[in-house]
């Protein structure tokens, strides 16, 4: 089993334990694998075509149903035809208890696309409610696609607001509470949100990332693509040459270019996307689209289950951030510039065999450029790791040693820290920041008590060996690094290959945002799993 179906085997258990069900259905008719279905159903039903026999109502409810299949005629919606998966989702509810719930992996295309809201509205209209929806690790059906549905829930009851969460194996437990007490804040471990509101978990990540950067730097602002363009064209042949305009590609590689001679499909594959200038510049905004954040909100407009497409409402509705006129011109001279040294670098490394007498004199010049360049870049990577926000692999703490509310040191407060780098090695590994706040604010190290960077990192190396131990020095990269006008400790930890302690006795993991003690049988089994022993 894969993460993807460990973490939906470990969310189903837990549930089922956490609402003492007693008579459950697992509906397991599609080719590919998404549960494991020997965990626990006390009746399996494996042909998609007798779950409307059933006579039977259950307290829950799992659908392991096919994808991409074709349309059929449905009692749901008797003035149209709709997938089957979806007319077996409703047949399936319909086997509901008054308290029951019904899981169901679907196609992420289900929550927007025009027939799928059409669909839930039917649902609702009949008394089934999409309460809950889950996103799952990656590659679940590697290798056989690519494909990673998302898993929705329903019951008969209507809450006021969605459920939304990311879904672990190490998470379920506390998913599972906080889905049962209407509780949470986070979507590493599930947050309620109005439900009209959400449409795609990429979508709703590229717009905390944006409203982050926004933060980060005031002059950016939010925009909806539609408001900023003058036309979206498609073209059979060839497109008129329209300036200031982008060109998207419908399938495939997510690549945006600022020229038709960039183009490396025939035109008909691609949007033209024409814009205004007093707003954005079309150099720009492909240089946007080549960011992390930028192929985010990309991968969020592609849509289909099995061969992802943008359509052209797709890239009306998304949104990008954007600086000032001015800024937008730095940023494509500066890029230019870059280029301009790759280049260089390029001529240069092809050269050099022939010319070794030019060595020395390269490889001075390489360590002044580079360390002017490399503080650029580390900054960049800093404040790319705060827009993403805390996960499983990114903590922030204000101060190291200094509780802030006190204004003195406490042992408590390095302990926290400390707990975080062990619950990173005992788990994937992550990057503490020391320094920021959690609401992503840059407040510094400045006032944590040490008079210089030297002595700070000293007092870090010797708590790390105090309490967690030499021998995992080769796992722990720190150092010191200055993010708008502010200091920081990145702390960067690689998963260990054996169990790391805190002082010695309390074994931590790292659950999303949270870093949970094991203890008892927990522990025991984790140890096992994760290190083989």
């Amino acid at each position: 089993m894969n993460k993807g179906q460990n973490a939906i085997n470990e969310f189903v258990k837990v549930f089922k334990k956490e609402y003492s069900i007693e008579n459950d259905l697992l509906i397991n008719v599609s080719q590919f694998k998404t549960i494991d279905p020997e965990i626990g159903f006390k009746e399996k039903q494996n042909k998609e075509s007798k779950i409307n026999s059933i006579a039977y109502k259950y307290e829950f409810i799992f659908g392991d149903l096919p994808f991409g299949s074709n349309r059929v005629d449905s009692e749901l919606m008797p003035n149209g035809r709709i997938k089957r998966n979806w007319n077996s989702i409703f047949e399936s509810l319909k086997l509901l208890k008054d308290n029951g719930f019904g899981f169901f992996a679907v196609e992420p295309s289900i929550l927007y696309e025009k027939l799928g809201v059409i669909f839930l509205k039917a649902l609702e209209a009949n008394k089934f409610f999409l309460n809950i929806v889950l996103d799952i690790p990656p590659k679940i059906y590697y290798p056989h696609t690519s494909f990673k549905p998302i898993l929705i829930g329903f019951s008969k009851v209507q809450y006021d607001n969605l459920f939304i969460s990311n879904i672990e194996e190490e998470n379920a437990r506390i998913v599972v509470e906080n889905f049962k007490s209407q509780k949470g804040n986070n979507v590493q471990n599930g947050i309620w949100i109005e439900k009209d509101s959400f449409q795609s978990f990429s979508k709703y990540n590229f717009l905390n990332q944006i409203e982050n950067l926004k933060t980060q730097y005031k002059e950016y602002k939010e925009y909806q693509l539609s408001k900023i363009s003058f036309a979206i064209n498609m073209t059979k042949s060839r497109f008129k040459d329209e300036p200031n305009s982008i060109y998207i590609q419908k399938i495939g590689n997510r690549e945006v270019v600022s020229s038709l001679s960039n183009l490396k499909l025939k035109p008909h594959n691609h949007f033209q996307v024409v814009l205004n200038s007093e707003i954005v510049l079309a150099e720009y905004l492909a240089l946007f689209y080549k960011s992390e954040l930028g192929h985010l909100i990309l991968n969020s407009l592609f849509t289909g289950s099995f061969i992802p497409s943008i359509t052209k409402g797709s890239i009306k509705d998304s949104f990008v951030a954007i600086p000032n006129i001015e800024e937008q011109k730095l940023l494509i001279h500066t890029n230019n510039k870059l280029n301009e040294l790759q280049k260089t670098i390029n001529d240069l490394q092809l050269e050099l065999s022939l010319n070794p007498k030019n060595a020395p004199l390269i490889l001075e010049k390489f360590e002044t450029y580079q360390k002017a360049l490399k503080s650029l870049t580390v900054e960049d990577e800093i404040l790319s790791l705060i827009r993403k926000g805390e996960g499983k692999t990114i903590e922030f703490k204000q101060t190291f040693s200094k509780n802030i509310h006190t204004n003195r040191k406490d042992p408590e407060i390095e302990k926290s820290s400390l707990k975080n780098i062990v619950g990173f090695l005992n788990s994937d590994g992550g990057t503490l920041l020391i320094g920021v706040a959690d609401n992503s604010k840059v407040t510094g190290i400045e006032d944590d008590f040490f008079q210089s960077n030297d002595k700070y990192l000293l007092h870090f190396k010797n708590a790390v060996n105090s309490k967690i131990g030499s021998e995992f020095y080769p796992l722990i990269d720190y150092d010191i690094f200055s993010v708008l006008g502010k200091k920081i400790l990145r702390v960067d930890c690689k998963p260990s290959e054996k169990a790391c302690f805190f002082s010695r006795t309390e074994f931590y993991v790292r659950t999303n945002p949270a870093t949970d003690r094991l203890e008892g049988n927990e522990f025991l089994e984790y140890v096992r799993r994760r290190f083989g022993n």
